[in-house]
């Protein structure tokens, strides 16, 4: 009887994604399972590679047409992955396009993999007719007979040095032995430090003598740190690490090794808390979702509950009802909601069971919150995207709070919702997976309303707390009465009563930096990257223009680089630009900014909130981030600025996203004593989305929406495809785009469905980092023929385009149509 092991490699290029088939060494036999990791031998080289076991069976004779090579070696008795996991890369690989590896590599932690180190050992000393063979034997010699196989080249010419390593191999003068180091286990990372002054390295950038502001950021946060791992640096500044690499070649920085610390909450203590007495509406949720987990099969239900009603205590009960019954549970939350008052909320009802996975932690932190995990250590975890796929056993309940954020869905290979790998999760487990939100999406509104799944209401705050009163401004009016400032009259009256009465305010603008773009009155030249076609944004606190896309950035202009001119102004408004106006019309108040600009550097989000809730500022200016999460008692009013800017995005979600937003900022107003105000300022008060946030209606919005979507065709009645092909030569890709669109089109001729195709065309934002960009989209009921007409056009081109340096990003209902 033979075994025999699938093994898919740590590979993610098209060309090796295929599960192949391996012998089982005897001596292996109780080591090879399904989830393991081990070396096999690939290619006609041989060479070593590593791999997971997707599956193992015993077979009694072997296709004698072609030879099979054995296993060489199990790295480690570690279970990477679990039936339900195989199971699950097997299913993303078809729904989202991807390769085996790219699906599982979302399974693992960081810094999973390993590292080959290869010896060179002297086994018989000769004196060999060669030169070069007698000067290695020479320096194996002087180090006790054995060398590291790089530490051995630098002493040898290195055009000639793998030649004879292979000779002497042959004439068994050597031995080359190689290990595998397993990198998460690893207990040091690199980090990097200035390796010049601090003038130095401003006079560097002030004279532009460093273009990129990846690299820029990187330095301002070295500035602020003795020491950041590389990891974290390019994390949080968003420079790639060839970026960082560039900075240390050319002297502005250095690397170091020092010991990585795996815990993310060392020394932080959290008080105790007690499950509150529920609500008359809580109690109703509680009590049906209970016997749904007591029932134990596949359920899926909507919590839709307005802003500050207790949705986060409903979830905490019932996974203390998970508990009670030997299960463990997930929640989920928007990136930016993983506030420290979250997980306070988890960790002082749960303490040591709660696990934390964000992108905020660093690999090492990651790596032993996984490993908790895997052990049973941890029975709750709560985290982001990502967390959906953490380790848990016994898995009795998945709860996605905020489940409209557009973070749920992966902008990166593959591009997953987490919505759908919580569905595949729970009913492969029998799991209850629960939707939370005071906006659900419109999709998720449209299935329950269908009875597709359970639909939970809490429509009123607990100890009667009103929702905030909602008013609306008309900025055309104030305008023509001859207000020029970003401030309305009311807003503006509502500020000062609010800063003499000692409460908190929050201003919001979906838009950062200080202006949104630069021109020359004179000749209208206006200043773009030269990377993207897209305009620079100002940013005052350090002077510069920088692209939001590719990070191109130079300083501003005192004049015209076209015509000289002196007349080149700032023009647009952005979080920047609003605190500096704050400070000029309200004198003496305090006042905090929080948006990408603020929160580059780790645990910014926390000591910003911190420091707002504390120190009783005044007055929060942010993005989109300020707007969810959040609970500050002594907030009573806030401000939205510009409301309609984002009802000109080019996207069918839109009013969606205007109307969610609205009302989620708006939500952060009075969930204290105290009685809660909202001012919108806008120039487009009739919109729909508008009214209906103003006036907390989310049914009216949805009745509105729905019928526009059924209308247009848009989801839930329909499934969106994007392609989108790009490359450096516009030519080609258009050629190319052509091309996939003639092969869309044919292959959907044979469908029982009619789709509609649309392109290829210029995509919105045609020219990003160097490459022009041509998009195609697919409409359809079925999504198996979007998936399937992908999967043929990856098949049949990627190898024709990467011979022409072109890209393809294929994507299913995007929530970036750009």
């Amino acid at each position: 009887m033979n075994r025999i092991a699938l093994v898919v490699l740590s590979d993610s290029s098209r060309e090796y994604d295929k599960e192949y088939t391996y012998l089982v060494p005897e001596d292996l036999i109780e080591e090879v399972h399904p989830g393991s990791r081990v070396i096999v031998p690939f290619g006609n080289s041989n060479r070593n590679a590593e791999g997971f076991i997707m599956g193992t069976e015993d077979v009694k004779e072997l296709n004698t047409s072609y030879r099979l090579k054995y296993i060489k070696k199990v790295l480690d008795d570690i279970k990477w992955l679990d039936q339900w996991s195989i199971a699950l890369c097997r299913w993303m690989r078809k729904r989202y396009i991807c390769t085996y590896y790219d699906a599982l590599k979302c399974m693992l932690p960081p810094g999973v993999g390993v590292k080959s180190i290869k010896s060179v050992i002297l086994i018989k000393n000769t004196d060999h007719h060669n030169q070069t063979i007698c000067e290695i034997i020479d320096v194996l010699i002087e180090n006790g007979g054995e060398c590291g196989l790089e530490e051995l080249a630098a002493y040898i010419d290195k055009a000639t040095f793998s030649r004879y390593i292979r000779q002497m191999e042959k004439e068994q003068i050597i031995l080359i032995k190689e290990e595998f180091i397993n990198k998460a286990k690893e207990k040091k990372v690199r980090v990097a430090s200035l390796a010049l002054p601090i003038d130095v390295i401003d006079e560097a950038i002030n004279g532009n003598k460093i273009r990129s502001i990846q690299q820029i950021r990187v330095l301002e946060i070295l500035k602020e740190a003795e020491y950041l791992s590389v990891a974290d640096i390019t994390k949080f500044s968003g420079a790639s690490s060839s970026s960082v690499n560039t900075l240390q070649k050319h002297g502005y920085i250095y690397y170091k090794e020092v010991e990585v610390k795996r815990d993310p909450y060392t020394g932080r203590t959290y008080e105790r808390s007690e499950a509150f007495l529920p609500t008359e509406e809580q109690a109703e949720v509680l009590k049906d979702a209970l016997v749904k987990i007591e029932t134990g099969g596949f359920y899926e239900a909507l919590l839709h509950g307005v802003t500050g009603s207790g949705k986060t205590e409903v979830y905490l009960q019932l996974i203390k009802a998970c508990f009670d019954r030997g299960m463990s549970a997930i929640v989920l939350v928007p990136e930016i909601s993983l506030t420290p008052q979250m997980v306070e909320r988890f960790k002082s009802r749960f303490g040591d069971e709660v696990a934390v996975l964000h992108s905020r932690l660093s690999a090492g932190e990651r790596y032993d919150q996984w490993r908790l995990i895997r052990d049973g250590k941890k029975r709750v975890v709560v985290g982001a995207r990502s967390a959906v796929f953490a380790p848990l056993e016994r898995l009795g309940i998945i709860i996605i709070d905020e489940e409209h954020e557009s973070s749920y869905k992966s902008e990166t290979t593959p591009k997953y919702h987490a919505r759908d790998i919580a569905r595949e999760r729970c009913s492969a487990n029998n799991a209850l997976l629960l939707y939370g939100s005071a906006t659900p999406s419109v999709e998720t509104y449209y299935r329950a309303a269908r009875g597709e799944m359970v639909l939970y209401k809490m429509l009123d705050r607990p100890n009667n707390a009103v929702l905030p009163k909602v008013e609306i401004v008309d900025m055309r009016n104030e305008l023509n009465e001859g207000n020029r400032s970003m401030f309305s009259n009311k807003l503006a009256q509502e500020i000062k009563k609010n800063i003499e009465l000692k409460q908190q305010t929050i201003l919001f603008l979906n838009r950062r930096g200080y202006s949104s773009f630069v021109i020359c009155r004179s000749c209208g030249f206006t200043m773009k990257c030269p990377n993207c076609s897209i305009n620079l944004t100002y940013h005052a606190n350090n002077e510069r223009l920088i692209c939001h896309y590719c990070g191109f950035t130079v300083k501003n202009p005192v004049s015209c680089p076209k015509c000289n001119s002196r007349s080149i102004r700032h023009f647009g408004t952005g979080t920047q630009k609003i605190e500096d106006e704050v400070r000029k019309t309200f004198d003496g108040c305090s006042v905090i900014r929080m948006d990408m600009d603020t929160t580059a550097a780790k645990d910014s989000h926390e000591k910003i909130l911190t420091t707002f809730k504390e120190k009783n500022i005044n007055i929060m200016i942010g993005t989109q981030m300020i707007a969810k999460g959040h609970d500050f008692p002594n907030v009573t009013l806030v401000g939205v600025l510009a409301a309609d800017s984002m009802l000109n995005l080019g996207d069918f979600r839109a009013s969606e996203k205007t109307f969610q937003l609205i009302t989620q900022v708006a939500g952060r107003a009075g969930r204290g004593q105290l009685k809660g105000r909202v001012i919108i300022q806008s120039y487009n008060t009739e919109d729909f989305s508008i009214l209906t946030a103003c006036n907390h209606d989310y049914m009216g919005f949805y009745k509105h929406e729905i019928l526009l979507r059924e209308k247009l065709g848009y989801p839930p009645f329909t499934n969106i495809g994007v392609i989108i092909i790009s490359g450096p030569d516009d030519k080609i890709v258009s050629t190319n785009a052509k091309e996939v669109g003639e092969t869309i089109v044919e292959f959907m001729e044979g469908c029982d469905e009619k789709p509609e195709v649309y392109g290829p065309m210029r995509a919105p934002l045609a020219f990003i980092k160097k490459k022009y960009r041509w998009r195609i989209i697919i409409k359809c009921k079925d999504i198996d023929n979007i998936i399937d007409a992908f999967t043929l056009i990856r098949d049949k081109l990627y190898k024709k385009f990467e011979k022409y340096f072109v890209e393809m990003s294929m994507d299913i209902n995007p929530f970036n149509m750009l």
